[in-house]
């Protein structure tokens, strides 16, 4: 995925100067695939079965496949592309509740009327938001989604998008582990949750810093049931101007950085047998971005 969101940034700014990128993945026969696929399979797939389509794209004359993606193999070749469930929209205001989506969630998930974005901007979201104002407060589900006894742990948490996770989550019962490379702003994200009635600590550190995160959640509150790996920074540069720094602390923090938090939390999920685990992908890993070729390959994250 991270290549495909890398595949894309690279065909939107190569453009203008006739420099195109298409992602493949193909399908071959090779050491990997000896030891899953049996012989009368692999005798299909071999690499040679791949190399045309790879030639052709590579042409002068080729047909325009610039930030696409193909699936290659055994003389099959597909493009995918993404598909978007017409959704759900909501009211919101005070009602807007995880009750709110859950009571919803068939809607949220519905293929019958698909729609096939290219772009980030391939979304009315002035009419969306439009449409949201006239609706009436949301319906909820019975019984309320709560989170009574549960440790969740959120990186990035001290503003934006982590701060409103950290609030939520105390209002609903939960203990919070607050991760936030700012002391002051993951100390100022505990004080409101504290006020607000809730339970929650700091853990102040880099997101790679995933042992010493979960050893917070233990040593406040005795275990850990959820992630949030929210943490992320932007480096927004062109390819051509971008830094071997500005790439690097980017994978550092928004991958090695989820990667770390999970790999920390993963034991006691197996021991306890739960565990809720949620990272977070850019619109821009999944269409790819002018100036955000860093952001593409290591906002591309999964939701687990």
């Amino acid at each position: 995925m991270g290549l495909i969101g890398f595949t894309k940034t690279l065909a939107r700014e190569g453009a203008k100067y006739n420099i195109k990128s298409t992602a493949i993945a193909p399908i071959a026969a090779s050491a990997m695939t000896e030891t899953i696929m049996p012989p009368e399979l692999l005798k299909n797939l071999s690499p040679e079965y791949v190399a045309p389509f790879v030639l052709t794209l590579c042409h002068p004359d080729a047909p325009d496949a610039s930030g696409k993606v193909f699936e290659v193999g055994a003389g099959f070749v597909a493009e995918l592309r993404w598909e978007r469930s017409d959704g759900a929209i909501f009211k919101t205001d005070a009602s807007f509740t995880p009750s709110a989506v859950k009571q919803r969630w068939n809607e949220v998930i519905d293929f019958s009327k698909p729609y096939y974005p290219a772009a980030v901007t391939d979304v009315d979201s002035v009419g969306k938001l439009e449409a949201a104002r006239k609706l009436p407060s949301n319906p909820q589900a019975s019984p309320e989604v709560r989170f009574d006894g549960q440790t969740v742990i959120i990186t990035g948490a001290g503003a934006g998008l982590g701060r409103a996770y950290a609030l939520m989550y105390g209002k609903l019962g939960a203990n919070v582990v607050v991760n936030d490379v700012s002391e002051k702003g993951a100390n100022a994200v505990v004080e409101e949750v504290v006020k607000a009635g809730g339970k929650a600590a700091a853990a102040i550190c880099s997101a790679e810093d995933g042992d010493k995160i979960v050893a917070v959640a233990l040593e406040k509150f005795g275990g850990v049931h959820v992630l949030i790996a929210n943490a992320g920074i932007l480096r927004d540069k062109s390819f051509q101007s971008m830094t071997k720094a500005e790439w690097d602390i980017v994978l550092a923090v928004h991958l090695r950085g989820t990667y770390k938090c999970a790999k920390a939390v993963w034991p006691i999920f197996q021991k306890q047998k739960y565990g809720r685990i949620v990272t977070t992908c850019s619109q821009v890993g999944i269409y790819g971005n002018f100036g955000q070729a860093n952001v593409s390959v290591f906002w591309s994250r999964v939701f687990g």
